[in-house]
């Protein structure tokens, strides 16, 4: 495929980075349809990927998080940042070896390896220092819940989903410390592979890293989400992160849960009914009703 059909500002910038490249193809589309991602290789074999961000403060994100986190998450467990243009919201990384968790073959025992290193990776992701780290912003609770109850009646949800979400969110959740987070932690951006048999798990996306309190994404994420109903899976993450969640954090993963879920139907509604967002949503629902959830 010709260098020729991938934008012009793309082109220079994997030029300047790579010398002369191959495009091997577009990798994703925002939501206008247009590509995003392009997967390239250089005249040395070596595999990159050149990214357009949606705005400048994803693209900031994404560059910090370059900067200030992925030294510290260790060599091979993330990609490397090997170019940015700022005024296009362009980076060139290099390719992280592997495949998403979410479309991988595991067994149970590698599933639970798998929830193990993650549950490293974000305590290390959380415990570095929050300095010159962009900063996420909270609207005023009521405010909060009155947008959420409004997507989810956008989303059509029945009146009784409409209700739980409502008196789930009816008193602002107990508030926990703030610390550098993922921002969209999750089995699409995180990359397992195979040396023989041991496992490595590896991260990447971070263009919605930002210091915000862990609870509202990244541990709502994993513990309402993704393992509610596998207390293997739950387990072996705590043990990778270190410790159990306060009731403080279980209670505001759960008013969290609450906010997110009619946003997470809407952008699955608008994706091309994305199952697995869905799924996601409905988990949710099912565990508020619950007048004493797991978590």
């Amino acid at each position: 495929m010709s260098a020729t059909t991938v934008p012009h500002d793309v082109d220079r910038l994997l030029r300047e980075t790579a010398g002369r490249y191959e495009l091997l193809g577009v990798r994703s589309h925002d939501r206008a349809g247009c590509p995003n991602v392009w997967e390239a290789v250089d005249s040395c074999g070596r595999r990159l990927f050149a990214k357009r961000h949606k705005n400048a403060l994803m693209h900031e994100r994404e560059t910090t998080a370059y900067r200030l986190l992925a030294p510290f998450l260790g060599e091979g467990r993330t990609p490397v940042l090997v170019a940015k243009d700022t005024r296009s919201l362009l980076v060139v990384t290099s390719a992280l070896p592997g495949t998403p968790v979410i479309s991988t073959a595991l067994t149970t025992a590698e599933e639970q390896e798998v929830y193990r290193q993650a549950g490293q990776l974000l305590a290390t992701v959380h415990a570095q220092p929050t300095a010159g780290a962009p900063v996420g912003n909270y609207l005023p609770w009521a405010r909060e819940r009155a947008r959420a109850l409004a997507r989810a009646r956008d989303a059509r949800l029945s009146d009784e989903d409409i209700e739980v979400l409502a008196e789930t969110t009816r008193t602002e959740p107990p508030p926990t410390a703030l610390a550098y987070c993922h921002g969209d932690f999750g089995p699409r951006n995180w990359l397992v592979r195979r040396d023989g048999d041991r496992l490595t798990l590896g991260l990447i996306d971070f263009e919605r890293s930002h210091v915000e309190a862990p609870a509202r994404r990244d541990l709502m994420r994993v513990t309402l989400q993704l393992t509610p109903h596998r207390p293997d899976l739950r387990a072996a993450f705590t043990a990778g992160y270190g410790r159990d969640l306060t009731p403080q954090e279980r209670a505001a993963c759960r008013a969290w849960a609450a906010i997110d879920c009619p946003a997470a139907l809407r952008w699955a509604l608008d994706h091309h009914r994305d199952e697995e967002v869905i799924g996601y949503a409905r988990t949710v629902l099912d565990l508020l009703r619950n007048p004493n959830p797991v978590t």
